[in-house]
Order: structure tokens, then C-alpha cells, then sequence
């Protein structure tokens, strides 16, 4: 929900996603925004409502190594699954009136569960909008493109990072660049074939040292395979060696201060995190965590397929007790150090490429 952050936005996300707008939904999210200013005032939790965004997992699988990402790179410990199709409509049946948004992707490809597409199916029989995220290699037929269009998936996140193979596949490890645009390209003629305009395509490009020069020409690039827009996303990493590999030298496109031997996100705030006021990350298996920063689950908060109910964990000890850690002192938890709260959000460009 953009429109949080910029009000400017707002227009145009009543105009995209006007109907999922309910009385239940409005009120929920004033109860929700109320309580999160409450807290700040108070500097203790207060939690009216329950989250109005979901980040769901349908898999931690990925065909790619991508060599930060713990589950491309091996470093993930958790234990790898699918989320299970019933499992996933009992919890949109608990959550799905208060939601204004649902990310369908954690870590892993969400395209590899084979019930990706009527989870957002399901979704939007509940007037839900969806949004994912995806590597680009599992649109590789009009029929699975359609599929998606005719489904309702309002956007879509696809990876790009590269503008030929060889730089594609620096980062992308196993990737095919090819794959990528001709699954965009399957995907645009969907939406011109059925007379839709959703689900917008939003081709993404990290900036790496190995990249950086191709910012141009990856944005020319997206117009002419037909995205929607163009996102321009600064990376993050795990150690200076990955810092001194990876993040690129201008510092526009760097999360990180210019600091020696040490990783901090520029603008991280001593106290506090909107998400865990608005929005929660269930896992493939129900695991609850904090955000979609927590990769291994280190902060589980409980577990949403148990039967004990997402709103009875929402305001469950757990819970209370890491928002009570985040308002004290949240650059106190290391995870919460890297992440991208208090930033201006992980892209640091948006180019609307169509109207």
C-alpha cells in the first residue's frame, strides 16, 4: 500500500484496487494505524485490529543459486516445503476480510507450488489483491500466461538484474535470461488477448557492481518487452566481503552508509517497525515470523495451521514481547539492523513506463 508512504499514490491504488475496499477493511486499518501511533506515544504495544497486509509463502524451493539468497545459496535451515492448498484457504478464510494486500512469495519461486495459481484465484473470490514475485522461468506457455491473467494476480514482480546472459547469470546462477523475456512477453500478449490491464508487470533490476552500467539499457529494455513499470532495487548483504563483491560504487543505489567494517542501513530509526503493526509473513508450513527479513525463522511467532487461530497469535505473548524488544531497543536484534525500515524502501527508483 503505497499510499501509506506517499499520498500521491493514493488516486491511483483506488483506481487499480478500488474493489477490495470494504467498511470492515477501513475500520480495521484505522484501528490498526491508531494503536501503531498509540505505541510510539506510549513507547509500550498497543495492538487494535489485525494486519490489512499478508506476506504468504508457497514455497521456499528455488531452481536458481542466486548467491544472496539463503535458499538459493544454501545457507537456509529451515525445512523446505509447499505450502498446502487447504491449509492456505483456511488462513485467507480467518484473515481475508481485513486485507488490503497479499504478497504471495517469501523466500524460494512461488511459481514451483502447483496450486500457486488458485491461490490467487482464492484471493481474489475474496477481493483480495495479489501480488508476487518471481524469477521469470514458469511462464513458458500462452496457456500457463493466460492462466495467470485470468486468475486475477494484480501484480507481478519479475527479476531481471541483467541485460544479456552472461551478466544475467552472474547473479541469477542457472538462470536463463532468455526464459525471462519470453515469459514477459507471453504474459503482455495475455493481457492484450483478454482485453486486461492486470496483472501489472513490474520488471525489476538489481544494481550490482557487475551491473550497474546496464541501468539504461535494462530500462529500454522493460518498455519494449511490455512492463508496466521499471524498479530499480539497491541490494542488500551479509558481510563487508559480500559489500566489497556485490553493492555497486554509486551511492544512490546503496542501502548501506559509507562506513568502514561496518553494515548500517541508512536512516534505521533506534525504535520501533511499522510492519509489525500492519502486516505479518506466514512460512510454506504456517510458521509465523516477524517479516520476511526473519529468512531462517530464528523469531517464530507461532503457528498459523495448528488450529490455535492467526488473531489469537497476532495478540499472543510472542508477539507483544518482539514489539516490546522493537520499541526498547530495536537495533538491538541484528536482523533488524539490516533490514530496510527507516530507508526510503528498497527501490530507489520507480519508473511508471505506462499510463
Amino acid at each position: 500500500m503505497a499510499f501509506l508512504i506517499d499520498p500521491r499514490a493514493l488516486p491511483r491504488y483506488l483506481e487499480r484496487y478500488g474493489y477490495a475496499f470494504t467498511w470492515t477493511r477501513l475500520w480495521n486499518a484505522a484501528k490498526v494505524l491508531s494503536s501503531m501511533g498509540l505505541s510510539w506515544l506510549l513507547r509500550r504495544p498497543v495492538v487494535w485490529g489485525q494486519p490489512f497486509m499478508l506476506m504468504v509463502e508457497p514455497t521456499n524451493f528455488c531452481n536458481l543459486k542466486c548467491p544472496l539468497c539463503p535458499s538459493g545459496n544454501g545457507q537456509m535451515t529451515r525445512p523446505r516445503g509447499m505450502m498446502d492448498l487447504e491449509a492456505y484457504r483456511r488462513l485467507i478464510d480467518q484473515v481475508g476480510d481485513r486485507l488490503f494486500l497479499l504478497m504471495l512469495w517469501n523466500q524460494g519461486e512461488p511459481f514451483i507450488n502447483p496450486c500457486f495459481v488458485e491461490m490467487v484465484r482464492y484471493a481474489r473470490q475474496h477481493r483480495i489483491p495479489t501480488l508476487t514475485s518471481t524469477n521469470g522461468h514458469y511462464i513458458r506457455s500462452p496457456e500457463q500466461a493466460r492462466a495467470l491473467v485470468e486468475a486475477g494476480l494484480d501484480e507481478i514482480i519479475v527479476s531481471l538484474d541483467g541485460v544479456d546472459q552472461e551478466t544475467y547469470a552472474r547473479y541469477r546462477v542457472g538462470g536463463k535470461i532468455e526464459r525471462v523475456f519470453a515469459g514477459v512477453r507471453l504474459l503482455a500478449e495475455a493481457k492484450r488477448e483478454l482485453g486486461r490491464s492486470t496483472p501489472l508487470i513490474n520488471l525489476q533490476f538489481i544494481v550490482f557492481r557487475h551491473n550497474q552500467e546496464d541501468l539504461e539499457q535494462a530500462a529500454k529494455l522493460a518498455r519494449e518487452l511490455g512492463a508496466d513499470k521499471f524498479l530499480v532495487k539497491t541490494a542488500q548483504v551479509y558481510t563487508q566481503e559480500e559489500a566489497e563483491r556485490f553493492l555497486p560504487e554509486a551511492e544512490e543505489f546503496r542501502r548501506y552508509e559509507a562506513r568502514p567494517g561496518e553494515l548500517v542501513v541508512k536512516g534505521q530509526p533506534a525504535r520501533g517497525c511499522k510492519v509489525l503493526w500492519y502486516s505479518s509473513m506466514v512460512n510454506w508450513n504456517g510458521a509465523v515470523a516477524p517479516c520476511c527479513f526473519d529468512k531462517d525463522v530464528e523469531f517464530e511467532l507461532g503457528q498459523a495451521f495448528s488450529g490455535e487461530g492467526f488473531e489469537r497469535i497476532w495478540r499472543g505473548r510472542a508477539y507483544m514481547d518482539f514489539r516490546r524488544r522493537l520499541l526498547d531497543d530495536r537495533l538491538g536484534i541484528e536482523m533488524c539492523r539490516n533490514c530496510s525500515e527507516g530507508y526510503r524502501g528498497m527501490f530507489s527508483l520507480v519508473n511508471e513506463l505506462r499510463g
